[in-house]
Parts: structure tokens; sequence; C-alpha cells
């Protein structure tokens, strides 16, 4: 992946991601978690947009795709990450707006690292690049935004060979 390169869905990815994220949002309505540990109003949109980005990254890294509906997973802890990429977890995020990575402080997870991507415009991504767990989650990153959250800034971000040099040592 290349931090700042653009990153397109085809119509037919556009339709799989379409379909994807709307069976997502209606189990997650169905369930009573629609919007649990988001902060967005549109549930359909934050799912677009948060599956979009998993399916470039894994297409982009030739990784299988994970497309489980499950909703709770992360709560009940049976599903921390979106992929395993070079042996390593990889939760894989998205933002709207071009800005910094932030993890809410309640969503502390035990994944190895994110990949961060920026969508202002369906089907179009921007990868931002990766954070590991160690370097997003420290005291120093807490910042309030409209919640507690930890934030790195997007030139802080690494690009694949970092990351798998860091992996490496």
């Amino acid at each position: 992946m290349e931090i700042n390169k653009n990153y397109y869905l085809n119509k037919t990815e556009q339709e799989i991601v379409k379909i994807i994220s709307q069976m997502r949002q209606e189990n997650k309505v169905k369930t009573g978690w629609n919007g649990y540990g988001c902060l967005t109003e549109n549930g359909f949109k934050r799912n677009l947009i948060g599956f979009g980005a998993e399916f470039i990254f894994a297409r982009e890294q030739n990784l299988f795709l994970d497309i489980e509906i499950k909703n709770t997973s992360k709560k009940k802890k049976t599903d921390n990450f979106d992929c395993n990429f070079q042996g390593m977890s990889v939760d894989v995020k998205a933002a709207t707006r071009d800005r910094q990575l932030m993890i809410q402080k309640t969503n502390v997870s035990s994944v190895d690292c994110f990949a961060f991507f920026i969508c202002e415009k369906f089907p179009k991504y921007k990868f931002k690049g990766y954070a590991t767990n160690h370097m997003i989650f420290k005291k120093s990153n807490i910042k309030k935004t409209k919640v507690l959250s930890y934030c790195i800034d997007q030139n802080n971000l690494l690009n694949d060979e970092q990351l798998i040099f860091l992996k490496n040592i």
C-alpha cells in the first residue's frame, strides 16, 4: 500500500460492499447494537465506508476478505481484527474527513496494528498508513475529541516497509 495513494472500488466491488454493509446494518438494528461504539448517526454509511476500506486493504494485500455479518464480536472478544497481514493482526480504520487516526478510549484492543484510510466520497479511498498498537495506545495520545480518544497524526503513520521492519526487530 502506498501512503497518500488513491484506491477505488470498481462497480462490482461497490455492489458487494453495499450488500455486505446493508446486511451488517440490518443485523445491528435487529440485535439492538446499532451505533454501539460509534459516534456517527448514519450506521449504514459508517458500515459502507468501513467495509469498503477493509475490502480495498484485503484486495491490495492479496488477503482473504472477512465478510461475516456479526456485530457483537468486538464486545464479546470473538473477533478483534479484520485480517492477518505478514503475521500481524490488522484492524482497518476509515474516516470520512482528512484527520488523524482516532480510536475511542473505550475501544482499546490487542490488535497488532491499524491500517488507516480516508474516504471523503465513496468509492474513493486514500491510504494514510499504519499505526502499531504500541504507537497509538499511549497515555500521551489521549485527547478529548467528541469523547476521549487515542489520536495519532498522519505524519507519524508507517508505510508497509516500516511496519514490516518493526515487526522483525
